[in-house]
């Protein structure tokens, strides 16, 4: 079957009739209207273009003399912000130094203090103090050397030197009372440079605010040199420091470095006058950034004081460092200058191609309403149906389309459709020769235009099609099938090249706007997928964080339990001597009433002084209630250390029900007849576990629960007691649920029940510790897990999940 021969448009045109004089004599009409049509448009041009043409000459003058003058006062201003911004920036780095050596320096102060204010150091008993400035100096990096100084100045180190710096200016304001650091000095000892950091140690009582000796610290000068090579603004910048005499305790040139006991000239006194005063500005602590000119030099000098010491820094910038970054405005300005002529120029020929625009732009005005409307939605039919719309409203035509081919069956189904009428188009049903020599060749990308004569004789066609009127173009998208971009105007007509672009241009919008629905679709898909994992994701953290809490609180409360337990057992071991002493006292007081029932005058009004016979009565009750506390504060410290220490014991085998049962026998007393136990016992294997830590765990859920139910009134209180095997995530769990019918836990309360110490019972009542212990049993214990929730009837319930060996 034979091709269609593709048209100067870029169509594929229809295979040529049979040559009759009728069908000459239209295309010849055509040509003749067309040709008559464009010689009269540009007849009007040129008294359009010279009317145009003078008034944009006018205009250009004017604009052109105003942008000069504001460009030049643009450029000045614009030039000076950036200036600014660029020396703020670099004054900006400098101070980031300086801040970062202010919070060494500050740190460095007080680790010293710290270790005055120790009572070891607070004895100057140098045998008993150097071990700990030794521990001090192994645990403090940035320190080589601690001294302990005397009243008068004798100083002792840790590396067992002894000197005296009663002259010292460091050791004189620390006697004043106050922490100060040195200007770099030799050592008199370590003959090293070193900053002094110094620390009054103060009197202990009954003798306070009294100045007592001196500890000092010394520190290399390392940190801050460090950080002077590190503030960098290209190459030849440098950094200094000076200190409040000027003398430079920094610098690249090591030659001018000085400190207290090797002198050397203050910047003060440089020949250089620029120098000079930029020293002076640093001494009296200045912040600033200046352009100056220093050994010859324009350079821009920033300088910012530090706040824990009486030190300035400087950064030295050349000035080529900073204004080589203005070189692209001023390259944008001189291009600006070097375009303003040929761009009045390249107006001036503009305005001649001004009427060929116009028609451009109307195009690509209706290009840019249908795309705003294509991508007004993410959804497909609003995306289609408004594209189809738009084409019908802007071009004018009859109907405009849109559907899917399938090329099995060799059908075009129309989704979306505008149209002037209100009749539907049904489903365009294409024969094979339809197929071979119109839609196939589309699929290269190029519209159709079909016209009557593109028909083969005897083939039966489901729509009647004019002369030149439909258009078929196509929409390549991903990963979905062929879809045709269907166009039909009401009359014969010429489809122009630029009409077939646009439409084309409106194609390639609909695949991207097809293609992002797509994409959005199985976004959203993704979206909900991930927020489930985040869910998931969030459970687990708040498990790992609870996890850790619980093992950072286990540390902390085993200390205390430690510290309280020693003399709560004195008190506690005491007791029954000081009762039993107490009760023969006495004893001996009553056998004295009866065998000398004459009591001397002085003795009875003693007696009665001091209300003898009340403190008979009294005495006991007082021991009575210090052995009451005493327990209380033992049981305290018992749930301490029972939270703390779960693995003193080893791991066996045993029966959950049966513990449950032992622990329901110990709570017989409160529970007698006031509350029914409901007991769903499943049929459970033996778990290896801690069974006295988790007959622990039963012991505080259902004594929580009796609480409860002691709260509320009413004739039914039930606890139910539930046992099962279930499986989840591929593992094997015993779980135990404990529920009553309370009156429930508030939610604001439930992310603070597993807290130490937190509880909503009375003071004296609950310690705070059961459900903390209760949760670091199961999970940190045995690898469970413990949860709370609501019953449906009401009340709380505890769910604990214990992992059941892989050997089971």
């Amino acid at each position: 079957m034979m091709q269609n021969p593709v048209n100067q448009a870029g169509c594929v045109s229809a295979p040529p009739p049979h040559p009759t004089k009728k069908r000459r004599s239209f295309w010849q009409n055509i040509s003749n209207y067309a040709q008559s049509g464009w010689q009269q448009a540009h007849s009007l041009w040129p008294h359009r273009r010279q009317r145009r043409h003078l008034l944009t000459l006018l205009i250009l003058g004017t604009t052109a003399l105003t942008i000069s003058t504001t460009a030049c006062i643009s450029y000045f201003f614009v030039r000076g912000l950036i200036l600014d911004n660029l020396k703020e920036i670099a004054l900006l780095k400098l101070e980031k130094g300086t801040d970062e050596i202010d919070r060494w320096l500050s740190s460095r102060k007080a680790e010293i203090e710290t270790i005055a204010y120790d009572p070891t150091v607070s004895t100057l008993n140098w045998k008993l103090v150097e071990p700990q400035l030794q521990r001090e100096l192994y645990r403090l990096k940035e320190y080589f050397i601690l001294s302990l100084t005397q009243p008068d100045g004798s100083f002792i180190n840790t590396l067992g030197n002894r000197a005296n710096s009663k002259d010292r200016q460091h050791f004189q304001k620390a006697m004043a009372g106050q922490l100060n650091v040195s200007d770099p000095l030799i050592g008199r000892s370590t003959k090293v440079s070193t900053i002094i950091i110094s620390a009054p140690i103060w009197a202990l009582p009954p003798a306070p605010n009294q100045v007592i000796g001196v500890l000092s610290g010394g520190i290399k000068l390392d940190k801050v040199a460090s950080v002077a090579n590190s503030l960098q603004y290209g190459s030849d910048s440098y950094a200094f420091a000076l200190n409040s005499q000027g003398v430079p305790i920094v610098h690249p040139n090591h030659n001018l470095i000085g400190n207290i006991d090797r002198l050397a000239p203050s910047f003060l006194y440089s020949p250089d006058p620029a120098l000079s005063t930029i020293t002076r500005q640093m001494i009296d602590r200045q912040r600033n950034i200046e352009l100056v000119k220093i050994d010859k030099k324009w350079v821009y000098v920033g300088y910012a004081p530090l706040k824990q010491v009486n030190w300035s820094m400087a950064l030295v910038i050349p000035r080529e460092n900073i204004e080589s970054q203005l070189q692209a405005l001023n390259l944008l300005t001189s291009g600006v200058a070097g375009l303003l002529v040929p761009a009045m120029l390249a107006a001036i020929w503009l305005i001649y191609c001004s009427e060929n625009n116009r028609a451009q732009a109307q195009r690509e005005a209706m290009l840019n309403r249908i795309a705003g409307r294509i991508r007004a939605s993410l959804e497909l039919d609003e995306i289609v149906q408004s594209t189809v719309e738009e084409i019908v409203n802007l071009l004018h035509l009859e109907r405009a389309a849109f559907g899917w081919y399938e090329p099995q069956k060799k059908m075009l189904q129309i989704l979306w459709e505008s149209c002037q009428s209100d009749s539907a188009t049904p489903a365009l049903k294409f024969e094979p020769y339809f197929v071979g020599n119109v839609l196939v060749p589309s699929g290269k990308g190029e519209p159709i235009i079909l016209s009557s004569d593109t028909l083969a004789e005897g083939v039966t066609q489901p729509i009647e099609l004019k002369a030149n009127s439909y258009l078929a173009v196509p929409v390549q998208t991903q990963n979905q099938p062929q879809g045709y971009l269907i166009c039909s105007h009401a009359t014969q007509w010429l489809w122009s090249r630029e009409e077939i672009q646009l439409l084309k241009t409106v194609a390639d919008q609909l695949a991207i706007a097809i293609t992002q629905s797509h994409l959005y679709s199985q976004t959203q898909d993704q979206v909900k997928q991930l927020n489930i994992a985040l869910n998931e994701l969030k459970k687990t953290q708040t498990h790992l964080v609870q996890n850790e809490k619980m093992s950072s609180l286990g540390q902390m409360v085993a200390g205390i339990a430690h510290e309280i337990n020693n003399p709560v057992n004195f008190i506690a071991a005491n007791l029954p001597h000081t009762s039993q002493y107490t009760k023969d006292l006495l004893d001996l007081v009553n056998l004295y009433k009866q065998t000398f029932p004459e009591v001397p005058r002085e003795i009875a009004d003693f007696a009665e002084e001091i209300e003898l016979e009340f403190i008979e009565e009294d005495l006991p009750h007082i021991l009575n209630s210090m052995k009451i506390g005493t327990d209380r504060i033992r049981s305290i410290v018992l749930s301490l250390r029972n939270f703390s220490r779960l693995d003193e014991s080893d791991k066996k085998l045993a029966d959950i029900n049966e513990g449950i049962e032992n622990t329901l026998l110990l709570l017989s007393n409160r529970i007698k007849n006031r509350i029914d136990i409901v007991k769903n016992y499943g049929k459970v294997p033996s778990v290896e576990c801690y069974p006295s830590q988790l007959n622990q765990v039963f012991m505080n859920l259902l004594s929580n629960a009796l609480d409860a139910l002691d709260e509320i009134d009413g004739l039914d209180k039930i606890i139910t007691i539930s046992t099962g095997v279930v499986r989840e995530n591929g593992g094997k769990f015993l779980e135990v649920a404990i529920a009553d019918n309370g009156p429930g836990i508030p939610d604001n309360v439930k992310e603070q029940i597993y807290n130490p110490f937190f509880t909503t019972k009375p003071v004296g009542k609950g310690t705070g510790l059961g459900l903390a212990i209760s949760y670091k049993i199961v999970v940190d214990g045995h690898g469970g897990t413990i949860k709370i929730s609501q019953p449906p009837g009401g009340g709380t319930e505890f769910l604990v999940k214990i992992p059941i060996s892989n050997r089971k």
